[in-house]
C-alpha cells in the first residue's frame, strides 16, 4: 500500500534573506568552497594585520614558577617567551591520574576582561594585593576547573595587557602595545600569544597534540572563535558570549574605539564611512569548518535584534558544514541568561568537548564545589 502524502495548499515557505547570504554565493561544491575559504583566510589575516606579527621565538623557554595541589590535579604557574623581549604567563592544570593510551585531550581556556581572569578559570582568588581585583568588566568563570576534573589538561593564559603584563595605564589598556607595535592589531597579538599557549599545552607530557580544543567567555569567547579560525591545530571549539558582529552592531565603533582596548584601529575609518568590513563573523566561523564548533550565546546579551540575527548567521554557517559533510560538527545554544555561563551552557560545553576530543565520551557528572587550594 502506498504511503499517503498531503501538502497543505497554504504552506508556501519563503526564502529568508539575511545579512549573511554572501557567504555561499556562487558556491556549490567543496572545491568551490576551498577556493573561497583561501580568499577568506587571506582577508582574515589582513584584518589581524598578520604582516606586522613578529616571528615566534625559536625557543619558548617554558619555566615553572610555582606548582601546587589543586585537589585531584596539579596547577602550575608557568612563563614562556612570546617575543624576543617579552614573556607571557599562564596556569597549567594537569590531572593527577595517568594519561590514557594515546594521550589525554587538552583545552586552551581564554578568560574575559578581569585582570585576574586566568586565575578565575580555575576558581582561584586574585593575587594578594592586586590593585585591580575589583575592576573587572566581564566574568571569567571556572571552566578550566570543570574540564581538568573531567580528565583534560588545560592552559589558562593571561591576556597580554593584564595581570603580570598589566600596563601602567591599567588592565586592557592597549596604548603601550600600539607604541611598541604601531602596525599590528591587538587581536593579532592576542592570537599570536594564544597560539603559543596552545604550543605550550600541546608539548606537555601525556597530552595528545591532535586533540586540543579551545573555550572561553566574553573576550575569551571571542578569542575562542578567532583562535579556531587562526590556528588549525584547534580540533574543537566552544565559545561563550562573544561580541556582536560588525554588520549588525548598533555601535560598531566598539571595535575600533580610540581608548582602552582597541581591537582593530584600522577599521575606524571604515565604520565612519559606513562601509562593510571584510571578513565578518559568518566568514570567521566558516573558517573553522569542518572542525567541531559550538557557540553559546544569550539572546538578551546586548542588542536583542542583533542576537536574534545571530541565529540566522549560524543557519548560514551550517550550510558550509553541510556542504562539507560535517553537519553534526556544528551547533549553537541560545539562552536567556544574559552575559553569563548558566549551567546549561557549562554542561553543553563539557559534553561537546567529550564528544569530539575524547576517544570515548563519558556521561556528564556533578561539579565539585570545593575551591581549589592555592599555593
Amino acid at each position: 500500500m502506498s504511503k499517503e502524502t498531503f501538502v497543505h495548499p497554504a504552506w508556501t515557505p519563503r526564502p529568508i534573506a539575511t545579512s549573511w547570504d554572501d557567504l555561499l554565493e556562487g558556491i556549490a561544491t567543496p572545491e568551490n568552497w576551498a577556493r573561497k575559504r583561501a580568499e577568506i583566510r587571506a582577508r582574515f589575516l589582513e584584518l589581524l594585520r598578520e604582516e606586522a606579527r613578529p616571528p615566534v621565538p625559536k625557543e619558548l623557554d617554558v619555566q615553572v614558577e610555582r606548582a601546587w595541589d589543586g585537589g585531584g590535579f596539579t596547577i602550575k604557574r608557568v612563563s614562556y617567551r612570546v617575543e624576543a623581549d617579552e614573556r607571557a604567563h599562564a596556569y597549567l592544570a594537569l590531572p593527577d591520574d595517568s594519561a590514557p593510551s594515546g594521550g589525554r585531550p587538552g583545552v586552551v581556556c581564554l578568560h574575559g576582561t578581569l585582570n585576574w581572569g586566568a586565575r578565575q578559570t580555575l576558581r582561584l582568588p586574585p593575587e594578594p594585593g592586586d590593585p585591580h581585583a575589583s575592576k573587572g568588566l566581564a566574568g571569567g568563570y571556572d571552566f578550566a576547573r570543570t574540564l581538568v576534573r573531567r580528565g583534560y589538561a588545560t592552559i589558562s593564559p593571561e591576556h597580554f595587557c593584564s595581570a603580570a603584563r598589566c600596563p601602567a595605564e591599567g588592565p586592557y589598556e592597549t596604548a603601550a602595545f600600539y607604541r611598541k607595535h604601531p602596525r599590528w592589531s591587538a587581536v593579532g597579538k592576542y592570537m599570536h600569544d594564544s597560539a603559543i599557549a596552545l604550543s605550550v599545552l600541546a608539548a606537555q607530557p601525556g597530552v595528545n597534540p591532535a586533540r586540543i580544543g579551545v573555550t572561553g567567555h566574553s573576550l575569551g569567547g571571542q578569542g575562542s572563535i578567532w583562535l579556531a579560525a587562526y590556528d588549525e591545530r584547534v580540533a574543537c571549539s566552544a565559545p561563550s558570549c562573544a561580541a556582536l558582529t560588525f554588520r549588525e552592531n548598533p555601535e560598531p565603533l566598539h571595535w575600533s574605539r580610540d581608548y582602552w582596548y582597541i581591537y582593530f584601529p584600522q577599521l575606524r575609518e571604515t565604520f565612519l564611512r559606513g562601509q562593510t568590513v571584510a571578513c565578518d563573523f559568518h566568514e570567521q566561523f566558516a573558517l573553522i569548518a569542518p572542525r567541531p564548533m559550538l557557540e553559546r550565546f544569550a539572546l538578551n546579551d546586548g542588542n536583542p535584534l542583533s542576537q536574534a540575527h545571530r541565529v540566522m548567521l549560524h543557519l548560514k554557517v551550517r550550510e558550509v558544514y553541510r556542504l562539507l559533510g560535517a553537519e553534526a560538527a556544528h551547533a549553537f545554544l541560545a539562552f536567556g541568561d544574559g552575559h553569563s555561563i548558566p549551567d546549561v551552557s557549562d554542561a553543553a560545553m563539557a559534553s561537546w568537548m567529550d564528544r569530539w576530543l575524547k576517544r570515548e565520551g563519558r556521561p556528564l557528572g556533578g561539579r565539585d564545589d570545593e575551591p581549589a587550594r592555592d599555593a
